[in-house]
Formats: structure tokens, C-alpha cells, sequence
């Protein structure tokens, strides 16, 4: 199937700046220059600079053109969270062990309708300071079930997960998100009695894949952390460039 003009040019365009012909910063083709480069009428380089545009190629300045965007699309970055501790010695209590089968849960991990998660509540400390509440929900497959008694046994999830299933979850594949929340929640504010709400938090969601082919997860945890206390770091693969995104 033939690609519409304005794709088979953006195509084009897209190519050179992953070849280095165009760099970040740099200034990019006006609508003009597309017209005569690729001989195509007005609409069609209209169309091409709104497509680039909306793929975080190009960044439009009014009253000074067309730039090729400074956020590194192309490059393979990784990130990884900073422990903010700063020598401060770390604490996990375990609220809660429960075994549930919530839809919703069940849904988001992909189990069946018979399929049931157990569900840790656990709180994380810097010496005497709650900084994080984590609700993780796990796949029951991979847990001793007798020992849902004994909340203690779920200090590490991922050690209680290798002893139960020699299963490597630090091996496994995962997904991340996190973001900035504010929050109302009484069950997980009341842990934080010196804030008052609504309390900002930053929000992580995880979802730990199993390694096979079906999309059921071994995972899926919520945390809430004091944002005080998370920072995330990037670094470019292909420079070796590191740079600390973010630290409140």
C-alpha cells in the first residue's frame, strides 16, 4: 500500500535526523524550502510539518521558524531511580497479606476468571520516617500460600518469590510509569499524620511480566512516595551522557 505524499517526505525527513544530518537545535525545512526540496504543493508541506510536529520531531517557535526538537527521541536512554536515603538505614513493614480476586486487579494482570492475586500492603521507612506505602499484587501461583499468615515473610516480595517459584523477578522484564499525585486517600494518608490533605505523592505503577507468551503478569504494584525523597537519573546509551532528570 503507497503511503500519502506528505508520510513518504516526513519518512524522508525523519531519516536524516536519525542519521545525523539534522541535529536537536537545529533549524528545520520552513514549509517554502519543503515546496521546492520535494515539489509538492502548500497543503502537502502543511501536512508534513504538522505530522513531524505531532511525532515530537519538530518544535514550532513563533516568530523564529522550525526546529528540529531537543528531546532525544531516537537515542535508547535508561532510567533509574535514586536512592535518596543518604545513609539513612531502611525499614519495610508489612501491613497486610490477603489473598483477593478484585476484577478490576484481575483484569489489569490478565488472570483468568478463576485466577486469584495475593495482596501485600507494605510500608517503607528512613530510620524512623514513613516515606513510601506500596500495595503489591502478586500472582498467587508464585507464593507459598501457608504463609499468608505471616506478614513477616513478605518483607522482600522478591526474595519470598525466588524461594517460592525459583523465579528471578530482578530478571524479568517490567514496566514503570510515575507521576506526580495528589492524594485523598484516608487508608494510605493516615500513615502520614503530619501531612495534610490533599497530600502529594509521587505515584509509581510497576507491572512485572512473566517470562512466557501469554501477557499474564507475575506483578502489579502501586506505590506512594514522599517527593523529598525520589530522584530518577538518565543516561544516554549511545553518548554514555548521564543526567539527573529529577530530584525534589
Amino acid at each position: 500500500m503507497l503511503l500519502p505524499k506528505y508520510k513518504e517526505i516526513s519518512e524522508i525527513l525523519i531519516k536524516e535526523t536519525k542519521n545525523g544530518k539534522l541535529k536537536p537545535g537545529d533549524r528545520f525545512y520552513s514549509e517554502t524550502d519543503l515546496r521546492k526540496r520535494f515539489k509538492v504543493s502548500s497543503t502537502t508541506a502543511v501536512k508534513v510539518l504538522n505530522y513531524l510536529e505531532n511525532q515530537n520531531v519538530v518544535t514550532r517557535i513563533q516568530g523564529k521558524g522550525t526546529f528540529i526538537a531537543k528531546e532525544n527521541h531516537q537515542n535508547i536512554v535508561l532510567f533509574t531511580d535514586l536512592n535518596l536515603s543518604k545513609g539513612i538505614p531502611e525499614d519495610v513493614k508489612v501491613i497486610s497479606v490477603k489473598i483477593e480476586k478484585n476484577p478490576e486487579i484481575k483484569k489489569t494482570m490478565y488472570l483468568k476468571n478463576s485466577d486469584k492475586y495475593v495482596k501485600i500492603v507494605r510500608l517503607r521507612y528512613y530510620g524512623e520516617k514513613i516515606i513510601q506505602y506500596s500495595t503489591s499484587y502478586i500472582n498467587q501461583k508464585f507464593i507459598n500460600l501457608s504463609l499468608i499468615n505471616k506478614p513477616d515473610s513478605f518483607d522482600s516480595i522478591y526474595q519470598r518469590i525466588q524461594i517460592d517459584s525459583e523465579l528471578d523477578p530482578y530478571l524479568l522484564n517490567y514496566s514503570q510509569e510515575s507521576t506526580g499525585k495528589l492524594i485523598t486517600d484516608k487508608e494510605i494518608i493516615k500513615y502520614f499524620p503530619q501531612l495534610t490533605p490533599p497530600v502529594t505523592f509521587i505515584q509509581q505503577k510497576r507491572k512485572t511480566s512473566l517470562p512466557y507468551v501469554s501477557p499474564t503478569l507475575l506483578e502489579y504494584t502501586i506505590s506512594y512516595k514522599l517527593p523529598e525523597f525520589w530522584g530518577i537519573r538518565t543516561e544516554s546509551a549511545t553518548n554514555k551522557n548521564s543526567t539527573l532528570l529529577w530530584q525534589w
